[in-house]
């Protein structure tokens, strides 16, 4: 049994990452000697002794954008399948789950974004704009003629959110990429970035209510034929709240200790939302989807799970509610030779919590399709054997495809990033 633990990763303040970013010749030599420190703290952190992770504090306006995005991820997912459709392609924006399905764990939309000439100087504005006009005002929509009961206005800001914050993200990991490089010795990580693809990704962490919400939602025009009828017979009384038409067994049953496998990034860096909870009202007379509150951790962490295979510990990651958190990917560990190291993680969740949630927000980092991932000086690919390991980590190393088997010499991004994903979810993979 691996031992688990609460981990408190390092925090670095967004105005200490700007100077560690900067090239400054104004800095007393008090401050070159902790900036000198603070960057040595990141590399250790990021390196092959740390958890592969950071924390990012005091980033200005981020806290409104998070605020405001991150519950809709929650609405979205439960919408009706005509509903969810208009508000994404109203707001150029996709997925990557299988939406169709409702006993997924997760749902998302998603957008590729553009990296901007004039990154560098929005973030540290206060006023930080949008380079997106927003086209979605909320105005001569009709709304009960597109919509199943939808007020969809609440949507307006969708896009222009989700992209203003997603380029604050971007602009982290473009400034860390740059402290990386300069304590390496190195110049390829930020303009690999760069030059380079993100992705953005609006996640919701379904709850067990969630899936019964997302079968009736679905379902509602062919019940609605039947609603008299049934409701006659005691089957769906109408006054009752989703929770209680249910057994609890069997909600229990459809409950996984997961919420998504464990797995490494293959990109240079991930940046995370810190997330936010969202408790269903478990009360009479509560409408499907509106009826839902934030809430803190119900365990003071963030359900962000890291396994430390040398030391068969894992650890629960804690973070400030409105931070980021920076994860090393594969990429990045291939890119400067092993000096930043990517680590496995999950997100776990609470199986006694039947009615809890999970939002986060995710920007992944990405060198060019066609960068040639170059694997000169890199350390052996050989990872831990899981022979005579504990029964633990023989489980979850299982479920890892191993890098030596999905990369190889001299591949380009896009190969490595097609075979990691053939490894991991393809009829044969790992998590099939």
């Amino acid at each position: 049994m691996a031992a688990r633990s609460i981990l408190e990763p390092l925090e670095i303040c967004f105005s200490d990452l700007q100077l560690m970013s900067s090239h400054s010749p104004q800095l007393s030599p008090a401050e070159l000697s902790r900036i000198e420190s603070l960057t040595a703290a990141v590399m250790q952190a990021l390196g092959p002794s740390g958890p592969g992770l950071l924390v990012i504090t005091g980033v200005p306006r981020a806290p409104g954008l998070r605020r405001d995005l991150l519950p809709l991820a929650r609405k979205i997912a439960l919408l009706s399948r005509k509903d969810r459709a208009r508000v994404l392609k109203d707001h150029s924006l996709g997925s990557d789950v299988p939406l169709k399905n409702p006993n997924r764990n997760v749902s998302s939309c998603a957008l590729q974004l553009r990296y901007s000439q004039n990154l560098n100087s929005q973030l540290s504005s206060t006023t930080l704009k949008s380079p997106v006009e927003n086209h979605y005002s909320g105005e001569g929509y009709p709304v009960n003629d597109c919509f199943d009961n939808l007020d969809y206005v609440e949507f307006k800001n969708l896009g222009t959110t989700f992209k203003e914050l997603g380029l604050c993200m971007m602009e982290l990991g473009i400034q860390l990429a740059e402290v990386c490089d300069r304590a390496i010795g190195y110049t390829e990580l930020k303009q690999s970035i760069i030059d380079g693809s993100a992705k953005g990704r609006l996640i919701h962490y379904h709850s067990a209510i969630d899936n019964i919400i997302l079968k009736e939602t679905n379902t509602r025009k062919k019940e609605f034929k039947r609603k008299t009828q049934q409701a006659e017979n005691g089957i769906f009384p109408s006054n009752r709240c989703t929770m209680q038409r249910y057994p609890k067994e069997r909600i229990s049953k459809s409950i996984s200790n997961l919420w998504q496998q464990w797995h490494y990034d293959y990109g240079i860096f991930t940046v995370l939302t810190s997330p936010l909870f969202m408790v269903s009202c478990q009360a009479e007379d509560c409408s499907h989807i509106s009826c839902c509150q934030q809430s803190s951790s119900p365990d003071a962490h963030a359900y962000l799970q890291l396994f430390d295979i040398k030391k068969n510990i894992i650890y629960f990651v804690r973070s400030p509610p409105e931070s980021f958190i920076v994860q090393v990917g594969e990429a990045a560990d291939i890119l400067t030779r092993g000096k930043l190291c990517s680590t496995l993680h999950s997100v776990s969740r609470p199986t006694d919590i039947q009615n809890l949630s999970r939002e986060t927000f995710v920007v992944f980092l990405q060198p060019a399709w066609d960068k040639v991932l170059s694997s000169s000086e890199f350390p052996c690919l050989d990872e831990t054997s899981n022979q005579d390991a504990p029964e633990l980590m023989q489980e979850i190393l299982e479920k890892i495809p191993p890098l030596s088997i999905r990369y190889k010499k001299e591949m380009t991004f896009a190969e490595f990033s097609r075979e990691t994903t053939k490894q991991y979810y393809s009829s044969s993979g790992t998590h099939k």
